[in-house]
């Protein structure tokens, strides 16, 4: 320590800083060695030197890793030795002082977003191997102007990083692809050379000549360089000036402003505030370090003092609110508020938050609170006036979403990507606000909020940086190195060519990332693509695109013509993930221990979702990202993109006039030069599909979160889906779907049913069980899917879905004679929707499982089906989300209902006539006759006449036997039948007193002999003889 105190530093570091100082710029410094602690404790003099203050600390380093820190107890006991005199200011007790004597932040790596929205004047980074894009973003942006960001290299050369394994390392590699190169370690040393602002030392504070454009010397600034300073402070008291007269609160407030940009933002947002005419959304958008929180802070001190009761403030957590309050408490100031007499300030007792304000109370005139409150506790903004959003970027999306209400609401939020979310911001919500705010020119309205007719939206951007000064070398470098710019890198194109005449080519990665000023133009122009069409961005994608050796790049061109000096524009980049080619054995072993490897999204979510271990051993191609142009989007381009793709990998494109082998980059040789310069292969950036072999692959396949209109797209373009997840993200809210297409020839099969090879006939089954499962889950985690979209689902799979009729016996489980009846009475008007509604689930199941192959409905009559059915949907928000009159959706589904009485009649009756009994008798056999037809009738005529003879003679002689039926008669008169119905009960008894007249037996046999005929009289007597 001695012997190190003793050298002197290179005299560019104290002019680096010094300069920094004066112009309010941040520097860069990279310490390359294993005594790198102490060099902090020198750095961090010079600064205290240069600005006049110790700058606080902010010390970045991996959880459980070694930093010089010493517990309280240690440092109160030394603080007391120091003031008592037993110890002396040696160098064995310097680090000791230093850590007393400045104030020192310690955050692990994974704990970065905690310091959002602070501010320190020096960070320092250590362990390397740990940090990502998004925590470099997250912790250098803290740095005001002046401070220094420290990077600690336990290395001797910065070469040693090109072969570095970084921790994500282990997250992008995967089975099949285990090899990683570490391209963005490589491209990040070479970007120190682009940083003007930055020094590469040894650990003895001398410059390291490893760049050559850091191996200058570094002149002291000259006054020329603060002019344009100057104009700044001048534009902002200019302004100051101009509202010296104007009442309280505006001068006061517009005089704690730093920048122009920040006072206008200021008066607007004091003049929503104070508009008694309605409730406004002002949504400030801007690059990290141009004062966001610090307007936010002005603008609640005044709605204080304009009588504001209930200002309620969110954000990550509370920690990120500490320049928020900070600034308020300025305000406070400046309205000469008093601490103690005029608020009151409430710190948190979580140690987790760090004493952090989580509620001041004013009651200078009346009771007004400051409250802050959890991103996920809308339900307590009731009673709000005022609701501020501060880093709204780092909130998930649905939750921001259920905070804005009938109230004015001031957010603000990074839009580059630093918090992950924040394009999610601009793209989603903001798009939202500004369509609905169209519609019409004062209201707002947030899907699935409430808020109230006459709600605003006005959008604020800052531009001016408030942390530092304009044209700050480290903030160019980082935009730089991470296309944090992306959106203003998007180049504009006066032609339009035919999608058919557009080409896809392949992108050779090291090429792309070896920091050629064309590569770097060209990587600029892909990031900004993937950025403008995606909302889910942040800067670790660019070290997973660079890094991870599964994932590829497809750009579609124009078509290029001779003698053009540079690319075309590029109209759309396919981004895919190499996935599968895993062994059963090894998916099974992994099944067994409940693992699930990093990687291979779609092989591993398909076999854990259909229990099938046989699906990882296919090769998929996983299509992380399809961004087409701003310009060209919704013209054809991204589905020509995806066809050439699926040729390409169907080996449609392979020239078979030479042998043709995946291109390979040189190897690299680092040690053929003294110092760092960007690598020059033979290897074109880009390739025709016809000079490069694609990788074995079976399926494409596609994870995205769905929505109409994407999942139309992949819909379109022959995507089936396998998944939806049941649980939304927390970003988007939205549901995570799969969707695969095969890459066979489709054979027609038997009643239209697409039929595929062996190897991929997992895809049909898997379609079947997808869809019965995915029907179940419409009435529970999957109801908020809309109607259209669930149809959507479901008629995607009807290609690979048999038709499978029902019979009465299977039909009688769900659908009784009775329930048939009641449909008849419905159909028939004689019934209302209320007496079948308990069949509408079993009627929909069977006609999306196609049980019921002969209903037809029109797609309005499926959608009805399927919210009434399977998402037991109201008939209200079927109206709502349909956008149809109440007449007309009952009218459909009475329609409806009358094709599915028909069909189910039908195999009702088909049933019942199985039922009934055949017939046992044998036919006759019909034989020929001799006789004709007109001697049939002429026998027939003489049979009749026979026959006609003989029932005369019989009625003749039944009458002669009977005599006279008169003698038969009843007798009694009227009189004697009322008589004896009146006295008796249930018999009636008539009593004839006439006697019947009587025959002798003489009188009788001679009646019988004249009545009979001569015949019978003959033989009677010859009876009577014999």
């Amino acid at each position: 320590m001695n012997e190190s105190r003793n050298i002197k530093a290179d005299s560019r570091l104290k002019t680096l800083i010094e300069n920094g100082c004066k112009m309010g710029h941040r520097s860069l410094l990279v310490i390359l060695g294993s005594e790198t602690a102490e060099q902090i404790m020198v750095i961090h003099h010079l600064m205290s030197k240069a600005a006049n203050e110790r700058p606080s600390v902010l010390w970045c380093h991996k959880k459980g890793s070694d930093v010089p820190r010493q517990s309280r107890k240690q440092l109160k006991k030394f603080e007391k030795n120091l003031k008592s005199g037993k110890c002396d200011l040696s160098s064995e007790n310097a680090l000791q002082l230093f850590l007393l004597a400045t104030s020192i932040r310690y955050c692990a790596f994974s704990d970065t977003k905690s310091v959002l929205g602070s501010t320190y004047g020096m960070c320092v980074l250590q362990d390397f191997e740990g940090l990502t894009p998004n925590v470099l973003c997250q912790v250098i942006e803290t740095v005001k102007g002046g401070g220094v960001i420290t990077i600690i290299l336990k290395k001797t050369s910065l070469r040693q990083l090109f072969d570095l394994e970084m921790d994500v390392h282990n997250k992008l590699k995967t089975y099949s692809h285990p090899n990683v190169s570490p391209l963005f370690n490589e491209r990040f040393v070479l970007s120190l050379g682009w940083c003007k602002s930055c020094l590469i030392m040894n650990d003895q504070l001398q410059v390291v000549k490893e760049l050559p454009p850091l191996s200058g010397p570094v002149h002291p600034v000259a006054s020329v360089d603060t002019e344009k300073q100057e104009e700044f402070c001048r534009r902002l008291s200019e302004l100051q000036s101009s509202l010296e007269d104007a009442e309280k609160p505006l001068p006061q407030l517009i005089g704690c402003c730093r920048t122009v940009d920040q006072a206008k933002s200021l008066l607007k947002m004091i003049d929503v505030i104070t508009d008694k005419g309605g409730r406004g959304t002002v949504a400030i958008t801007a690059g990290r370090g141009r004062g966001k929180s610090s307007v936010l802070g002005l603008a609640v001190a005044a709605a204080i003092y304009f009588g504001f009761n209930n200002i309620f403030v969110t954000s990550p957590t509370p920690d990120n609110l500490g320049t928020f309050f900070e600034i308020v408490f300025k305000g406070f100031d400046a309205l000469e508020y008093k601490e103690q007499d005029d608020y009151e300030i409430i710190q948190s007792t979580n140690d987790e938050f760090n004493k952090a304000i989580v509620r001041v109370n004013v009651f200078r005139e009346y009771h007004q609170t400051i409250q802050y409150i959890d991103p996920t506790d809308a339900r307590k903004l009731s009673q709000a006036e005022l609701l501020v959003i501060d880093e709204a970027a780092a909130i998930p999306l649905p939750y921001v979403k259920a905070l804005l209400g009938s109230y004015n609401v001031l957010m603000a939020s990074t839009v580059n990507g630093y918090e992950g979310t924040g394009r999610s911001l601009s793209l989603k919500l903001l798009n939202q606000l500004r369509q609905q705010a169209s519609g019409s020119a004062d209201s707002t309205v947030t899907a699935g909020t409430d808020i109230s007719a006459n709600q605003s939206l006005y959008e604020v951007s800052l531009k001016e940086s408030i942390r530092y000064s304009d044209g700050d070398p480290v903030e160019k470098w980082l935009t730089d190195l991470l296309c944090l710019d992306a959106t203003s890198s998007l180049t504009q194109s006066s032609t339009c060519p035919p999608p058919q005449s557009c080409q896809l080519y392949y992108v050779n990665k090291d090429v792309l990332f070896s920091g050629c000023e064309e590569s770097e133009d060209f990587l600029h122009q892909i990031i900004s693509l993937l950025v403008a069409s995606h909302y889910r961005n942040s800067p670790d994608d660019l070290q997973v695109l660079s890094d991870a050796p599964a994932h590829h790049l497809f750009v579609l061109l124009s078509p290029i013509v001779p003698n053009m000096t540079s690319l075309p524009t590029v109209l759309v980049v396919i981004q895919i993930s190499l996935e599968g080619s895993i062994s059963k054995k090894v998916a099974d072993d992994c099944k067994s221990r409940g693992e699930r490897p990093s990687g291979d999204l779609v092989p591993w979510s398909l076999a854990a979702q259909f229990s099938n271990s046989g699906i990882t051993e296919l090769a998929t191609a996983r299509i992380v990202r399809v961004a087409t142009h701003p310009d060209y989007q919704s013209m054809g381009y991204g589905s020509r993109a995806l066809n050439l793709l699926g040729e390409y990998y169907r080996g449609r494109h392979i020239a078979l006039d030479e042998e043709q082998d995946i291109p390979i980059s040189p190897p690299k040789n680092h040690q053929e030069y003294n110092v760092i310069v960007p690598r020059h292969s033979e290897v074109p950036l880009l390739s025709k599909l016809e000079e490069r072999r694609p990788e074995p692959v079976n399926y494409l396949s596609v994870s995205f979160g769905v929505t109409q209109p994407l999942f139309k797209f992949w819909k379109r373009a022959g995507f089936l889906p396998l998944y939806i997840s049941q649980v939304s993200n927390k970003i988007t809210g939205e549901h995570n779907c799969v969707m695969v297409h095969p890459l066979v020839e489709e054979e027609p099969g038997e009643s239209g049913v697409v039929s595929l090879p062996s190897r991929i006939e997992w895809v049909k089954d898997s379609c079947e069980e997808f869809l019965r499962r995915f029907i179940g889950l419409l009435g529970g985690p999957l109801r908020n899917f809309s109607p259209v979209l669930a149809l959507a689902v479901i008629q995607s799979h009807d290609r690979y879905i048999r038709e499978k009729g029902i019979d009465w016996n299977e039909l009688q489980m769900l659908i009784t004679g009775h329930d048939i009846q009641r449909l008849e009475r419905y159909a028939n008007n004689l019934a209302d929707r209320y007496l079948i509604n308990d069949m509408f689930p079993s009627l929909a199941r069977l006609y999306f499982m196609k049980r019921l192959p002969t209903v037809q409905l029109s797609p309005l009559q499926s959608s009805i089906v399927v919210g009434l059915g399977l998402q037991a949907r109201t008939v209200d928000s079927m109206v709502k989300l349909l956008d149809l009159p109440v007449e007309s959706l009952l009218g459909q589904l009475n329609r409806a209902i009358r094709r599915f009485l028909k069909v189910l009649s039908s195999i009702q009756e088909t049933a019942l006539a199985l039922s009934l009994p055949t017939t046992t008798a044998t036919v006759a056999e019909f034989t020929p006759v001799d006789v004709s037809l007109e001697q049939d009738l002429e026998q027939a005529e003489k049979d009749y006449g026979i026959s006609t003879k003989r029932s005369q003679q019989f009625s003749k002689t039944s009458l002669h036997h009977l005599g006279d039926l008169r003698k038969f008669a009843i007798q009694g008169d009227d009189a004697t039948w009322e008589a004896a119905i009146q006295n008796s009960s249930e018999f009636v008894t008539i009593k004839n007193n006439k006697k019947p007249k009587r025959l002798t037996e003489q009188e009788l046999e001679r009646e019988l002999n004249e009545s009979a005929p001569k015949k019978s009289k003959g033989n009677h007597q010859n009876k009577k003889k014999k």
